[in-house]
Order: C-alpha cells, then structure tokens, then sequence
C-alpha cells in the first residue's frame, strides 16, 4: 500500500450525532496524519454498504476508511463483498470507532480515541500491517419472510440477544446512555419477557459434525470476535484471523438464573459456568418452530432459521 487513492466513509449520525459534530476537527487530525482522502457521508440504512462498493468498482480505491459505530463497519464491510468475493482484492479497511458500542475496536486493539485510532492506522501503513481477518457469512429470514445473505466480522448471535438489540432499536433514546448501559438496560427489559427456545442447531468444524442436536437455550452467540453488546466479553478465546468460529450456547436458564449469572459475562468468566459451553465450528445451521431473533454486529436484520460459514483471511485490514 505504498500509494493509494483513500476512501472515508462517516455515519455523522453515529454515537448520538457526536461523529458529525465534531467531523471538522477529526477530517482535519486525518488529513494531517495521512495525507488525502476522499469523504462521503451516510444519510440512510444501507447507504455505507452502496458508497463502499461503488468506491471499490470505481478502481481508484484501495484503502476504505470506516467511521462510525458498529453497525456502520458491518455496512461498510457487506459493500467489500459480493457473492463471497472481494469487489476489489487489494483493496485494505481500516476503521475509526465513533459509535455508542464499538466492540470490534476492542477485538481488534483499536483505541477509542479518534486521533490515536488514526495514529494507529498511520503506524501499520508505514509499517505494512496489514493483517487479513476472517469474514461470517450469514443467511437467515427478514421479518417479511424473504431470505437474505450478508456478511459480519465480529458476532452473530439469536435468541435473547436478538430481542435485546430489537428493544434497542425501537428505543433509540437507550443508545444516550452509551452502548454498554443500553444493552444493560434492554437486557434486563428483555430479561422479564424472554423465554427459552427449542433449536435445531448443527455445527460442523471443517466438514466435520461436532454437534448436531435440538437444544433449549436462551442465547447462542456465533463469535469471530471476543466483544458484544457493548463490552460484554462474550467469547473471550476467540480470534478474528484463526478461521474458526467459537460458538457459545447458554443452555436453558429461567430469568432469575439469568439475571444472576448474566454479570459473568463482562469479565468473561461465564464461561465456566455450567450451563455455558463452547463450540468451535466452521459451519453453523439452526432451525426452529418459534420466533427467534437474530443479532449481527449490533444490528437487528431478521430471524430463524439462518446459516453462517466463515470465510477465512478473505478481509485486508490496517
């Protein structure tokens, strides 16, 4: 990447409209530190994903600079993609956080600091540290039934979780209080109502069954990354470039286990508990007769049943 045409995509309406206020003075820390970009804002759902894929077929780009929250990086990712191929091979991301969660930072080391995230992304050009990262590939149903096929690089997860980001997103006025406190508080609102659910859930590792088997299970979080729901460390062994997924299955707990448990998993000592277990696998597929809602990223993009594959060291990133 010793010359490259840069691509900036912001969310100005990320981290409650405190990425557009003060975009002057990050555009400016940018520049100054790595030189020209070319910058496009979002206005709409989906409108990371359209600017990201026709900046890469335009032939100009090789370098895509994410700003926002998590869900802008997971749009700004689905437009590097299509039909399980890169738009542009050579093409890097790198990724300023600027929203209320950000659990991908955390995974992969980046501060949260705008100008030291820069700083960083300054230091791996100059140093070429590229690393190429594991991308998820997801099927599942929208709400209206259709099927749709997109791409995660941190969690997917259903079950409670899935409720939860629901709760989140017809409540927008919880993301004011910062990502960890409104997944804290839409999970303890979802806590009260949520029941467990019967799964179909097969998982296979390399083309091998490691598991296969109807399970009653409050959540099952499908983690490239160690992060979610605002900090929670879900899957505290997980590592985005080791080409496996580490898959978590809370089994069947009542809402007073729950609550009590549920405070393991900000240390990611939940894992040692008796009715956690962890699954590695390549290949995920899970079934149901009930409604189960899907979490992908922080974002809320339909329901059961879904299949996921990981598509290994398919994502340059810097």
């Amino acid at each position: 990447m010793a010359s490259h045409k840069r691509k900036v995509i912001v969310n100005p309406a990320s981290g409650n409209g405190r990425t557009g206020k003060t975009w002057h003075e990050t555009e400016r820390y940018l520049r100054k530190t790595l030189g020209d970009a070319d910058v496009s804002f979002t206005r709409a759902v989906k409108d990371a994903t359209m600017l990201t894929t026709q900046a890469l077929r335009e032939g100009r780009y090789d370098h895509i600079i994410a700003v926002g929250g998590d869900g802008t990086l997971n749009e700004v990712v689905n437009g590097f993609f299509v039909n399980d191929r890169a738009v542009m091979p050579r093409a890097a991301l790198s990724y300023i956080p600027s929203g209320t969660g950000s659990d991908v930072a955390k995974t992969l080391g980046i501060p949260a600091q705008k100008e030291k995230a820069i700083q960083r992304i300054a230091s791996l050009l100059t140093d070429n540290g590229r690393q190429m990262l594991d991308v998820g590939k997801i099927t599942h149903k929208r709400l209206d039934n259709s099927d749709f096929t997109g791409y995660f690089l941190n969690v997917a997860s259903f079950g409670m979780s899935g409720n939860v980001v629901r709760h989140i997103n017809r409540a927008s006025f919880l993301k004011r209080f910062g990502g960890k406190v409104a997944f804290y508080l839409a999970s303890m609102i979802a806590l009260g109502q949520y029941s467990n659910k019967s799964i179909q859930l097969r998982i296979e590792n390399e083309g091998r069954i490691v598991l296969d088997d109807i399970i009653d299970t409050r959540l099952i979080a499908v983690a490239n990354g160690r992060f979610f729901g605002g900090g929670m460390i879900i899957a505290p062994n997980a590592a985005p470039n080791d080409g496996v997924f580490d898959v978590v299955i809370v089994d069947r707990l009542n809402s007073i286990e729950t609550a009590i448990k549920f405070q393991k998993i900000y240390t990611g000592s939940h894992l040692s508990d008796a009715a956690v277990r962890v699954v590695r696998g390549t290949r995920i597929t899970a079934t149901t007769d009930e409604i189960v809602w899907i979490d992908a990223d922080g974002e809320f993009p339909g329901k059961l049943p879904l299949t996921i594959e990981i598509l290994p060291a398919l994502l340059p990133f810097v």
